[in-house]
């Protein structure tokens, strides 16, 4: 059965350290996307922001596509950026964190977290998925 045929999206699945503990994390990719990196949001600053996926395969592209998951339904927005891989490291077996820099400044996905991220007052994290870009050979 072919991707654009299967009946269920494609559901990734990993374990994020916390403390003594580690938590489940499913993310939910839409359709279209099952060849997408799952992955967290878990800090965002001026230079950039972390995410949290699960350690295989590697995040090893420079260039990638964020698109913020916010609700399974089609009528909520996508709100997406381009990111830059500046740096990766393993956080257990399972799971390594990524830092991403912003390619342009104010993208949707970055004004989206930063209006969220004002208005935390516990931890919560968006789920996205990381597209890989090709960037033009110069």
């Amino acid at each position: 059965m072919s991707i654009d045929q299967r009946r269920f999206p494609r559901v990734e699945f990993f374990l994020v350290p916390d403390e003594h503990e580690q938590l489940p994390v499913w993310v939910i990719k839409p359709e279209g996307l099952a060849e997408a990196r799952g992955g967290v949001v878990v800090n965002l600053s001026e230079a950039g922001l972390q995410i949290l996926a699960a350690a295989d395969p590697p995040l090893d592209a420079q260039h990638y596509e964020l698109r913020l998951l916010l609700g399974e339904d089609e009528g909520v927005p996508l709100f997406t950026a381009d990111v830059r891989r500046v740096w990766t490291r393993p956080l257990s077996r399972i799971v390594q964190l990524g830092g991403f820099e912003f390619e342009s400044p104010n993208s949707q996905a970055e004004e989206f977290l930063l209006a969220q991220t004002a208005q935390i007052t516990a931890r919560k994290w968006v789920r996205c998925v990381l597209v890989e870009r090709m960037t033009a050979l110069a």
